[in-house]
C-alpha cells in the first residue's frame, strides 16, 4: 500500500516560534498584506487615524518627511469652485433607474450619510467658471462609489478606504473623478455611495467631505510623486551610500519647494530618478483588485463593489496604455454581464485586447480543505465554460488557477488542476505560517497521485502590494529563489476590490529602472508564468500545502458547513437519478450547482464572515435544499413500476442495512447504483444490554459513571478503548484577535478542559438496534447522545443533538483508542493522505489541527481506529488522541457564530491493520442513506469488481448526448478492474475533468494508479 506522507521539507526547529511579531511584518484580517509605512501613521487629510500601529500596519519612523510631503501635497490642486450636492438615504441600495429625483435633498461638508452598509446617492452640480480650463473634479467621502452620468452610465470609481500599507493620496480627503461631462459649462453627475468600514473593519460612518472644482498643478503633482518614491526607497534600502545620496537629493528638494521653486525641486531629484536599476532581477508587475464574494459584507455589497473595481481598472486602461490588470473570479464578471451590460461589454473588449487578464479558472477563489472533490471539479468546469464561451478563451489562456488568499490547498488540488487544463498555481498564503517558515515561493507541487504543477507565490507575501520600494526589496530580500532573477509583482488595494489607484501607477512607473530596486516591468500573469517555465526551479514539495494559521475555519459556522455537505450529496443524488430516468436535468441544475459554489468561497464556506452574510447563506442553502429535494422526487416518481416500499443504494458499494419506516424496521439489501425491495426485518438479532453496557455481538461498550465509552471490545475479544471513547469536553477558545472565527489557539491543551457530567443514561433495544440514551450537560451546553449499535455492523453511530450558548469555548469529543500508530490516514478529495501524529519537531507541532472529509484513521500492527462524521472537518490526531471538534464559539466577525442548536452524526468503528476498505465504505454509508421510494427496483446501473476503486459520480454529459462515469482510486495502490454498467452507448471515451476526451475506454480492464481520478463518457447516439 503506497501512503502520501505530507511532511513537508522546510525549515525546522526544535521549539516553536511566532514570526507575526516581527516590527517588519504585520497582518492585514483576511487577506494577506504585510505593510511597513515608514512615513507616519496619519490618515488622509493629515488626522491621526485612530488606531494602535499594530493594526494599522504602520511605522512612525519619518513623521517630519510625512509633514513635507503633506506640504508638497496642499500645492497639487488648486480649489476654484465649490460644487452643490444633495443625497438620498438608504439602508439598502437603490437602482439608479428607481431614484426618485424629488428624494433628494441638500447635504453639507462634514454630514454623514449612514453607518457601516449604509447606502445613499449623491447628486452633484455646479458651473464651471468662465476662463477655467479642463478643471478636476474632486470628490471627498469617507467611503466608496460609483460615480454615474446623468442617465446611469458608469463614469469612474472612488475610494478613500484606508489600508494599513496605504500612502498617502495627493488628494487627501478628495478624489479626481474621471469622465465627468460638461454640457454648456454645466456639471452633472451622480454618485452611488457607501461606507463598508474603516481598514475593512466594519466601524465608522460614511461621511461626505464636499465636491469641488479644482485645477492641478502639474509640477507639484509630479514633485509630490517624486519625493515618495524616493523617501520610500530611502527608508527601505539597506546601501548606506545609497540611502545618504537620497537624504542629500530629497533635503535639497525640500529647501527649494520652501523657497517656492516646484521646477527646481523636482530638478532636484531628477538625478537619483534617471539613475538605471544596476539589478538584473525583473518584477513583472499586474494590477489587481482582490474582491472577497463576502466578508465584512454581504454579497450584495459585492455585486456593486465589482463594479466599482472593474470601472476603476477600465478607465485606468484607457489612460495607461502599458497598464495590465488581472481579474480571477468568473461569478463576478457574471453579475456584471447581468446588471452592468454597457460596462461588460467593455471588459469584453479589454480582455480581447490583451489588455485585462483573466486568471483564474474556478468559478469563484474557494476553499480547498472543505469543499467535495466533485465541487472543485465543478469549479473548474463552470468557470472555465463561462470564460471560454463569454471571452473565447484557449486552453492556452486558461492555465493559470488563482487562490492568492485561501486557508491551504488539498494533497489532491494538482491532480485536479492538471485534469481541469491547468499547470500554474498562485498564492501567497503560505506566508501566513506562524510557526515555521515556508521554504519556497518558486517550486513544483505534487500531489498525492504523482501530478504536479508549478506554483509561483509572490515573494513580498502580498496580493494588495502598493508597488513601493520597501515592498520590491522586501520581496527580494525573502525570495529563495531570487536566483531565478524574475517574481511576480501583484499590486492594487484588495480584499474589498479597489485594484490600483494614481498612488500604485505613479511610484510603478518611476521604479521600472530605477537604482536601488530591481526593475519592474508591467505583464500579464500568463505571459510571467510562461517565461518561469522555461527556467530551471529546483524545489519540490509533495503532499499539502499545510497553513500553519486559521485552522478554526474547519470548525466555525458549523450549520453552514452541514448544509454544504447536504447539498453536495443531493446534487449528486439528482444527477445520478436523472440518468436512472433518462432525463436532462442539466439546465434547472446550473444555477443551483452556481449558487453552491459560490457558497464555497473562502471567507463564507469556512464561516469567517459577518453574521449577514452567514444568515443569508444558510437561507439559500435551504431553498437549493427544498428545490432539489422536490426535483429528486419527480424523478423517483418518474421510475416507479410497481408497488412496495423500495430503497435506492446512490454509492459505489453494496449496503445492507436497517430503517425504520413508521415505527417498522425494515431491511435493505441492495448493489451499487440500484434499488431493491425492503423486506421486514426479523430477528434473532443478537443483541443484548446491561446498566452499564451494550452490545451487538459483534462490537460490547461499557460506559462508565460520566458516560464516556471506557471498553470497546470485538468478537475476537480484543480491546479498542484505551484511555476513553467519546469523552465530551469544553475546551476555552480564547478570543483571536482579530482572526477570532480563523484562528484557534495552539495552546489549548495546556488548560485542563471540562468534562461535561452525566445527567441521565438509559439502555433500550428497538428492533435490530441496541442503543444507550445519554444527557450531558456543562455550562451553557446540553447534549442529548444516542449511542446506536447496528445487528450485524462493527460501526458505532453517535447521533448527537446539542444546545450550544457558549462564548469562546470549544466542544470536542476525544477518543483515545488501543490501536494508535505514527500516522493517520485522513480524507479528502478523492484519496486520502497521511498526516504525523507526533510532535517531533516545530512542523509537526504546528499541524495541531487538521482536516478531513468523511474520516479519520489510526492503526498499529494489532488494529485500526476509524472516526467518521457526517457534517465535521477539524480534527486533532496526536500523541494517542483522536479529537473531533464539533463547535466553536467566536464573537468576531460574527457574534452569534454557531449559538443554537446543532444535529449531526459522528461515528468510529475498528478495522484490520492496513484494510480501510471497511471504512471507506462506511463513510460513504453515513454520508449518503438510503433513498425510500415506492415501486421503484432496478439492478446496478454501473459497479466496479475491485472495491479500491470508487465510483463518485453519475450524469449527463456537460453538452451534447452522453453518460459520465468518475471514478478513483481509494486506497493509494495500483489496480485494473472493469465498470459493469447497464447505461447504452455506442463507444466509451476516457476524459479529462473538463469531460474532453483524451483516449478511447475499455471497461473490462482500467488501470488505475495510486488515487487516480478517471472520468469516462459513454457515447450516446
Amino acid at each position: 500500500m503506497s501512503l502520501i506522507v505530507t511532511r513537508p521539507v522546510v525549515e525546522r526547529r526544535e521549539v516553536p516560534t511566532r514570526e507575526h511579531d516581527s516590527p517588519r511584518r504585520s497582518r492585514r484580517l483576511g487577506g494577506a498584506s504585510r505593510g511597513v509605512d515608514r512615513l507616519g501613521t496619519r490618515g488622509e487629510g493629515g488626522r491621526m487615524a485612530g488606531f494602535p500601529s499594530f493594526l494599522l500596519g504602520i511605522r512612525v519612523q519619518q513623521p517630519h518627511e510625512y509633514t513635507r510631503l503633506l506640504r508638497i501635497r496642499s500645492r497639487v490642486y488648486i480649489p476654484v469652485s465649490n460644487l452643490d450636492a444633495a443625497v438620498v438615504r438608504s439602508a439598502e441600495p437603490i437602482p439608479f433607474a428607481e431614484l426618485d429625483p424629488a428624494a433628494f435633498v441638500p447635504i453639507r461638508r462634514g454630514q454623514s450619510w449612514g453607518r457601516t452598509l449604509d447606502c445613499a446617492w449623491l447628486r452633484i452640480t455646479g458651473e464651471v467658471p468662465e476662463g477655467v480650463e479642463d478643471p478636476v473634479v474632486l470628490l471627498g467621502i469617507r467611503g466608496e462609489g460609483l460615480v454615474v452620468s446623468p442617465q446611469g452610465e458608469p463614469l469612474d470609481a472612488v475610494s478613500t478606504v484606508f489600508q494599513q500599507a496605504d500612502l498617502p493620496h495627493s488628494g487627501g480627503r478628495f478624489r479626481p473623478v474621471h469622465n465627468v461631462p460638461t454640457t454648456d459649462g454645466r456639471i452633472e453627475f451622480y454618485a452611488d455611495v457607501t461606507h463598508n468600514g474603516v481598514i475593512l473593519y466594519p466601524v465608522g460612518r460614511g461621511v461626505f467631505h464636499g465636491a469641488r472644482l479644482a485645477t492641478r498643478d502639474e509640477t507639484a503633482f509630479g514633485l509630490y510623486y517624486d519625493y515618495l518614491t524616493l523617501v520610500v526607497l530611502a527608508g527601505a534600502t539597506d546601501d548606506d551610500a545609497l540611502e545618504a545620496e537620497l537624504r542629500a537629493a530629497l533635503a535639497e528638494a525640500w529647501r527649494r519647494f520652501r523657497a517656492g521653486d516646484l521646477t527646481a525641486a523636482r530638478a532636484a531629484l531628477a538625478g537619483p530618478l534617471a539613475e538605471p536599476s544596476t539589478s538584473e532581477f525583473v518584477y513583472s508587475a499586474i494590477g489587481h483588485g482582490h474582491l472577497d464574494m463576502a466578508w465584512l459584507w454581504p454579497l450584495r455589497e459585492t455585486r456593486r463593489k465589482a463594479t466599482r473595481t472593474y470601472t476603476r481598472a477600465l478607465d485606468t486602461i484607457d489612460r495607461h496604455p502599458a497598464y495590465r490588470y488581472g481579474t480571477s473570479q468568473p461569478q463576478q464578471l457574471a453579475w456584471m454581464k447581468q446588471l452592468q451590460p454597457a460596462l461588460y461589454e467593455r471588459i469584453r473588449s479589454a480582455v480581447a485586447e490583451g489588455r485585462l487578464e483573466l486568471q483564474g479558472s474556478f468559478w469563484v477563489e474557494p476553499d480547498t480543505n472543505m469543499p467535495s472533490g466533485e465541487s472543485l471539479v465543478r469549479q473548474a468546469l463552470v468557470g472555465r465554460r463561462f470564460l471560454q464561451e463569454e471571452f473565447g478563451l484557449t486552453d492556452e489562456q486558461l492555465r493559470l488557477c488563482w487562490l492568492p488568499d485561501t486557508f491551504g490547498y488539498s494533497g489532491n488540488l494538482p491532480q485536479l488542476l492538471k485534469k481541469s487544463g491547468m499547470d500554474w498555481f498562485l498564492t501567497i498564503k503560505l506566508a501566513w505560517n506562524e510557526v515555521n517558515t515556508f521554504p519556497h515561493r518558486t517550486f513544483h507541487w505534487t500531489g498525492i497521485d504523482g501530478s504536479t504543477v508549478l506554483v509561483h507565490m509572490p515573494p513580498e507575501g502580498d496580493y494588495n502590494s502598493r508597488g513601493a520600494a520597501d515592498g520590491l526589496l522586501t520581496g527580494l530580500r525573502q525570495y529563495p529563489e531570487r536566483a531565478l532573477e524574475t517574481a511576480l509583482l501583484v499590486y492594487g488595494s484588495g480584499d474589498g476590490g479597489g485594484g490600483p489607484g494614481e498612488i500604485h501607477l505613479e511610484l510603478t512607473e518611476r521604479e521600472q529602472n530605477l537604482r536601488g530596486v530591481p526593475r519592474v516591468a508591467y505583464s500579464t500573469a500568463g505571459d510571467f508564468f510562461r517565461r518561469l517555465e522555461t527556467l530551471e526551479v529546483p524545489a519540490e514539495h509533495r503532499g499539502e500545502l499545510y497553513l500553519e494559521t486559521h485552522q478554526g475555519t474547519y470548525t466555525t459556522q458549523a450549520a453552514t458547513k452541514r448544509h454544504n455537505r447536504t447539498v453536495e450529496r443531493m446534487l449528486h443524488e439528482v444527477e445520478a437519478l436523472s440518468v436512472l430516468a433518462d432525463r436532462d436535468t442539466r439546465a434547472e441544475l446550473e444555477p443551483h450547482w452556481r449558487d453552491v459554489l459560490l457558497h464555497q468561497f473562502h471567507d463564507i464556506l469556512p464561516g469567517s464572515a459577518i453574521e449577514r452574510v452567514n444568515r443569508e447563506a444558510r437561507e439559500s442553502y435551504e431553498r437549493i435544499e427544498g428545490e432539489l429535494g422536490r426535483l429528486a422526487d419527480e424523478l423517483t416518481g418518474a421510475l416507479a413500476a410497481g408497488a412496495g416500499r423500495t430503497a435506492i443504494n446512490l454509492t459505489s458499494f453494496p449496503r445492507d442495512e436497517h430503517l425504520r419506516i413508521d415505527g417498522t424496521w425494515h431491511r435493505a439489501t441492495v448493489t451499487p447504483y440500484a434499488a431493491a425491495a425492503l423486506v421486514e426485518a426479523t430477528g434473532p438479532f443478537g443483541l443484548s444490554y446491561t446498566e452499564q453496557t451494550i452490545s451487538n455481538g459483534h462490537l460490547t461498550l461499557r460506559f462508565d459513571d460520566h458516560g464516556v465509552i471506557a471498553s470497546c471490545i470485538d468478537a475476537a475479544g480484543a480491546q479498542h478503548a484505551g484511555a476513553g471513547l467519546n469523552r465530551l469536553v469544553v475546551h476555552r477558545d480564547p478570543y483571536q484577535w482579530p482572526f477570532d472565527a480563523w484562528n484557534i489557539d495552539a495552546r489549548y491543551t495546556r488548560r485542563r478542559a471540562r468534562q461535561l457530567r452525566l445527567v441521565s443514561a438509559e439502555n433500550t433495544v428497538d428492533g435490530p438496534t441496541v442503543v444507550r440514551t445519554q444527557l450531558l450537560r456543562g455550562r451553557r451546553v446540553e447534549v442529548r447522545q444516542r449511542i446506536v449499535l447496528e445487528a450485524g455492523s462493527e460501526l458505532v453511530r453517535i447521533e448527537t443533538r446539542v444546545d450550544w450558548r457558549a462564548r469562546h469555548r470549544m466542544l470536542r469529543a476525544e477518543f483515545r483508542p488501543s490501536r494508535y500508530g505514527d500516522e493517520a490516514r485522513c480524507e479528502i478529495q478523492f484519496g486520502h493522505l497521511a498526516r504525523p501524529t507526533t510532535e517531533r519537531d516545530s512542523v509537526e507541532t504546528a499541524q495541531f489541527e487538521v482536516v478531513a472529509h468523511k474520516w479519520a484513521a489510526v492503526e498499529d500492527e494489532h488494529g485500526g481506529f476509524a472516526l467518521l462524521n457526517d457534517a465535521k472537518y477539524g480534527h486533532r490526531i496526536k500523541n494517542g488522541l483522536v479529537s473531533l471538534n464539533l463547535l466553536r464559539a467566536p464573537t468576531f466577525p460574527d457574534r452569534t457564530a454557531d449559538r443554537g442548536v446543532h444535529e449531526f452524526v459522528y461515528a468510529f468503528r475498528p478495522y484490520p491493520t492496513g484494510e480501510l476498505t471497511p471504512v471507506i465504505r462506511d463513510g460513504y454509508r453515513l454520508n449518503n442513506p438510503l433513498r425510500l421510494a415506492e415501486g421503484v427496483a432496478f439492478d446496478s446501473l454501473v459497479a466496479v469488481d475491485d472495491e479500491a476503486v470508487v465510483i463518485e459520480t453519475l450524469k449527463h454529459a456537460e453538452s451534447g448526448s452522453g453518460v459520465v462515469v468518475r471514478l478513483y482510486e481509494a486506497l493509494g495502490r495500483d489496480t485494473t478492474t472493469a465498470l459493469r454498467t447497464r447505461v447504452p452507448h455506442t463507444a466509451a471515451h476516457e476524459t479529462d475533468l473538463l469531460e474532453r476526451r483524451t483516449a478511447s475506454a475499455d471497461l473490462d480492464r482500467l488501470v488505475f494508479t495510486p488515487f487516480e481520478i478517471k472520468t469516462l463518457l459513454l457515447e450516446q447516439p
